[in-house]
């Protein structure tokens, strides 16, 4: 169902949150408590369970719900330097300097700025197929020849061809790492030597959207080669892990002089909303190992209905679970619809694989009946 704010509406929330202030409620808990629908309600579109964006159904945290609504009435202010802050927080916890971050729109806003400072002028972007293709597609539209390598016999990235095809020509070297739509990961002890021989040669580009999904984060990241002064950037978001995917924060990892050129090529302003939900939510441990728990659970719950039907799968270090469906993905989606179950599209070469992404715990056991109603039908 479409949201429509008018002036009578903002007026009306405005007076809620007057009338809560006289009753001494923050806003946070007057909002909360004029919300009709449910986390699971929120995520149904047009009577839809959607499991097919890669969100995460159980953010924002109730401490980045508060802070967003203490952020309302600061929205009239632009951010100007207001993202030093959460720069301190993530330097802090990297063991780098705040010198070393930038904060942007989403890892989408990184991604295309980095294809627009390395992928002009005929220049070449190596990456996998299938993988998240926002840079590649950026750098198409900027007049860069894009190579795709195929995954290996595992879905994984075959490091060793991408390093194969390196050249003088290359602008930049991209691993999504866990890999969209795969799921799959390369463990940090195959990682770092690759960065640190490519990096000698060429820029590397480590979108880790996902990586943050799994408590093992510092043992598989990037960030190591970074704080070893190589050319590495590395990319995260706030929309996976803390449920933020709506208020567009990210950030990239990299050498001071490289954040420096980034920030000249900053393609928007940042949202105070954004920056200082994602400042709570970052400090707020407990909902992140709730997010990784739940979310695990309901993998798991996929894994399950595969087996229950025969179908091959992925094992996934993301919030999504690439299966096998053996025939149309195209047919199984709209069957699926019917079901009221909304999942991903298939990814060339696998045209008979579907992603799913992961809902709640619930949600999933809505698609596990209906997956198996399918294929047992």
């Amino acid at each position: 169902m479409a949201v429509s704010i008018t002036r009578r509406t903002l007026l009306a929330g405005s007076q809620l949150v007057f009338a809560g202030a006289a009753a001494g409620l923050m806003p946070s808990q007057v909002l909360a408590q004029s919300r009709p629908q449910s986390r699971s309600d929120r995520q149904i579109r047009d009577g839809l369970i959607r499991l097919s964006a890669n969100e995460n159904p159980y953010g924002p945290s109730a401490s980045a719900v508060e802070a967003l609504a203490e952020a309302i009435p600061d929205s009239w202010k632009y951010t100007v330097r207001q993202d030093q802050q959460l720069k301190k927080l993530i330097a802090a916890q990297e063991g780098v300097s705040p010198a070393h971050i930038m904060i942007g729109a989403g890892s989408g806003e990184i991604l295309r700025i980095a294809a627009l400072i390395y992928c002009r002028n005929d220049r070449e972007v190596i990456a996998a197929r299938p993988t998240f293709t926002f840079l590649q597609t950026y750098a198409r539209n900027l007049g860069a020849r894009v190579i795709e390598v195929d995954l290996d016999s595992d879905m994984r990235h075959d490091l060793a061809s991408m390093a194969s095809r390196v050249s003088a020509a290359t602008g930049l070297v991209l691993v999504c790492n866990p890999n969209n739509p795969t799921g799959t990961m390369i463990e940090g002890v195959e990682m770092r030597p690759f960065i640190s021989e490519v990096s000698r040669q060429t820029t590397v580009v480590v979108d880790e959207a996902y990586l943050d999904l799994s408590e093992d984060l510092a043992e598989h990241t990037a960030v190591g080669n970074v704080r070893a002064g190589e050319n590495v950037i590395v990319s995260r978001t706030f929309s996976k892990l803390h449920g933020l995917a709506g208020l567009r924060i990210g950030y990239a990892i990299a050498q001071p002089e490289t954040i420096k050129q980034f920030e000249r090529y900053r393609m928007s302003i940042l949202n105070i909303a954004g920056l200082r939900a994602a400042m709570a939510s970052y400090q707020d441990r407990g909902f992140q190992q709730f997010s990784r728990m739940k979310i695990r659970e309901s993998v798991e719950l996929v894994y399950g209905a595969c087996r229950d039907a025969g179908l091959a799968y992925v094992p996934s270090r993301g919030n999504f679970v690439l299966f096998d469906t053996g025939s149309s993905v195209k047919a199984f989606r709209a069957a699926m619809r019917t079901r009221g179950v909304l999942v991903g599209r298939s990814y060339a070469p696998y045209d008979s694989w579907c992603r799913v992404s992961m809902g709640t715990v619930e949600q999933m056991k809505v698609f596990a009946d209906a997956t198996q109603e399918y294929f047992k039908a």
